[in-house]
């Protein structure tokens, strides 16, 4: 679980201070989803820029020219790939014969090692899952609609990616992960986040909050396009549900505990005690993955679960081998 967040400030109507302020804040409140590492990317004079290092986004401090029209960030809770290694950390760069691009993933990919041989790309030192993506681009030899929705199809797992072109134009990637953006058009901005209750947050925290709003509709599949004078378009991909694949064939085999989701949740720091303690409350397996999007909310049902349970061992109930 991160979290991604960024802007497309076409009208150039806001002064510099008030985007250093949104986008310290856009960062500051997605570090509910993460704290391993912080980044942003955008385009100064043609070139792409990113700033990321191994640490929270409140010890960050961002900075980027006034003129800046696209910006796109990423906070990290690590699942591959070791944050303190910086090489790691998102945002990711990568190369066409066209530019280059920086991609952001919110997400977990579940075959970047299969895809490293199946696709034959080339070996890297970047332990990082999402890396894989970057790399099918790479191969792919340019950024659009096409190639995006080709790399989408073939990465299995989890995802919402956004990628900068170096000719500062913004693409957001949606699988089944959530994204909420919104268009401010008497300012001439999007804003964009991982979920609602982020982009509430800051909004009500910054100049933001006397001006009104629209929210821009995105679901699974989506491709939305945004470039630097605010032209929106959109494309679709063909979204494969991976889990509920996954959930169907270890339903029909193991029964009420797939294996699938342990595996999940481990990569989320969640043990099995914490999974059975959920369950001894009621909450199915689709309840317990939506849990994942919110980190808030997922600790406070685990309170919750441990205050009626205390410390007692569900799986000795189950019958989990941990």
């Amino acid at each position: 679980m991160c979290a991604i967040f960024g802007f497309v400030n076409y009208r150039h109507a806001i002064s510099g201070r008030h985007m250093k302020e949104l986008v310290n804040r856009l960062a500051v409140e997605s570090e509910v989803r993460g704290t391993d590492a912080t980044g942003i990317a955008y385009v100064k004079n043609d070139e792409l820029k990113v700033y990321k290092r191994p640490k929270p986004a409140h010890k960050m401090r961002f900075y980027f020219p006034e003129d800046t029209a696209i910006l796109t960030g990423h906070t990290r809770m690590t699942t591959q790939g070791n944050a303190k290694y910086n090489y790691n950390n998102h945002p990711f760069t990568g190369h066409t014969a066209e530019g280059d691009f920086a991609l952001c993933h919110n997400g977990v990919l579940f075959n970047d090692d299969i895809l490293q041989k199946d696709e034959n790309l080339p070996e890297t030192h970047i332990k990082t899952d999402t890396y894989a993506a970057v790399q099918l681009i790479e191969k792919y030899g340019n950024l659009s609609f096409e190639t995006i929705a080709k790399m989408c199809e073939t990465v299995k797992g989890n995802f919402v990616f956004t990628i900068l072109n170096d000719d500062n134009t913004l693409y957001l990637a949606k699988g089944d992960n959530p994204l909420c953006i919104v268009h401010f058009k008497q300012l001439g901005l999007y804003v964009y986040t991982s979920t609602r209750k982020i982009m509430e947050e800051v909004i009500e925290n910054t100049f933001l909050k006397i001006y009104k709003f629209d929210f821009v509709t995105s679901e699974e599949g989506d491709i939305i396009r945004i470039d630097k004078n605010g032209v929106l378009t959109r494309s679709k991909f063909e979204f494969e549900d991976y889990f509920a694949l996954e959930r169907h064939w270890n339903h029909a085999s193991y029964g009420h505990h797939p294996d699938y989701l342990y595996e999940l949740c481990n990569l989320f720091g969640l043990t099995v005690d914490d999974i059975s303690l959920l369950y001894e409350m009621g909450y199915c397996d689709e309840d317990i993955e939506m849990m994942l999007d919110d980190r808030d909310y997922l600790n406070m049902c685990l309170e919750e679960a441990k205050e009626y349970y205390g410390d007692w061992l569900m799986e000795e109930s189950y019958g989990v081998k941990v």
